[in-house]
């Protein structure tokens, strides 16, 4: 618990927040597959951050692999943010980012939901194949078997915790961590096909 209260503050301290609203007092609860997510809601600030770490014990790699790994998922969440926001008249999209141990959204309260689920689907469903990966792996001598097992190793919901904190109501919070994250299963080594 002292993790997810220091993740708390670390979103609200690194998104710079000044409250513009009414801040509760967080709430956590469990998602069925393990996943804590914890939720501050601070009504009236028109703007939503989610925060997903990835943490556990050091899953045995080498950095090149951890580092084509982000780079894949990186270059996943472009993808998928450019088709969901493509017909975007806001001068500023929502700031999604996602890499092998965490991935953070910041946006309008109106472009939260949005957000945070290319987030979760580029997290849970990243385009691996060969081509993407001789796009990223900068030069390393990286096989896309190496890179599938390290995801199935590194990403699972039981080594996950959310802190959502915003405009945005518990009940909606949860309602959209389920939506986004509730019927993510833990990876087998078979678990990525593409």
């Amino acid at each position: 618990m002292k993790k997810l209260l220091m993740m708390i503050i670390g979103v609200l301290a690194f998104s710079n927040i000044q409250a513009q609203g009414t801040m509760k007092d967080p709430v956590s609860f469990k998602l069925k597959n393990g996943i804590e997510v914890v939720v501050a809601e601070n009504s009236g600030m028109g703007k939503v951050f989610a925060s997903v770490k990835i943490e556990g014990a050091a899953i045995d790699t080498n950095a090149a692999v951890s580092n084509a790994l982000t780079n894949l998922l990186q270059e996943t969440t472009i993808n998928k943010k450019n088709v969901a926001f493509a017909n975007s008249k806001k001068e500023v999209a929502p700031k999604v980012s996602v890499t092998a141990d965490e991935a953070n959204v910041a946006a309008d309260a109106e472009d939260f939901e949005t957000a945070f689920l290319v987030m979760s689907s580029a997290l849970q469903e990243p385009v691996m194949d060969q081509g993407t990966l001789d796009k990223v792996k900068e030069n390393q001598a990286i096989s896309l078997e190496e890179l599938k097992a390290y995801y199935n190793k590194q990403i699972n919901p039981s080594r996950t915790y959310i802190t959502i904190a915003g405009d945005i109501t518990v009940a909606q919070a949860k309602a959209l961590a389920k939506k986004a994250f509730g019927d993510w299963k833990e990876n087998t080594g078979t678990a990525l096909t593409k």
